[in-house]
């Protein structure tokens, strides 16, 4: 794991996350305004058709940008965030996600998301608002 912010802080983050634990998310790096991760494709994340479910891609990409927007030193919560499905999300070992900033104001923080497969072929983006609380992550 490659992390700037401290990786105490960042790990306290996703075990409060049951979710995020639920589904297998790994984080790989994070830096200030960037998280990456990775899930590795199991039968509990597909769809009908075999590819990752929308819910568990939509999941991983909103808490990997989360991460991203915590990195400045405040929990946020998410405003808004959309999902473009570009690829189906399958035969893929590992799905990767790496969330970075496009801009961070004093409360408001846009951020995308870009998913890929084992061989760095792009699959999905996401973008997502989220609102910077006043509480600070602690020391």
């Amino acid at each position: 794991m490659n992390m700037d912010m401290d990786s105490d802080k960042i790990l306290e983050i996703l075990e409060g996350n049951g979710f995020a634990k639920m589904i297998g998310l790994e984080i790989l790096e994070v830096h200030e305004g960037v998280a990456k991760g990775r899930i590795r494709m199991e039968s509990r994340h597909t769809n009908l058709y075999g590819g990752m479910h929308g819910g568990c891609s939509y999941a991983m990409a909103d808490t990997l940008a989360g991460i991203a927007a915590s990195t400045y030193g405040n929990y946020v919560t998410t405003i808004d965030g959309k999902m473009n499905y570009l690829l189906p999300i399958k035969d893929t070992e590992y799905v990767y996600c790496e969330a970075k900033v496009v801009r961070q104001g004093g409360r408001i923080g846009v951020y995308e998301s870009k998913f890929t497969n084992d061989t760095g072929e792009v699959l999905a983006t996401a973008e997502f608002t989220y609102y910077r609380t006043s509480e600070k992550i602690k020391e």
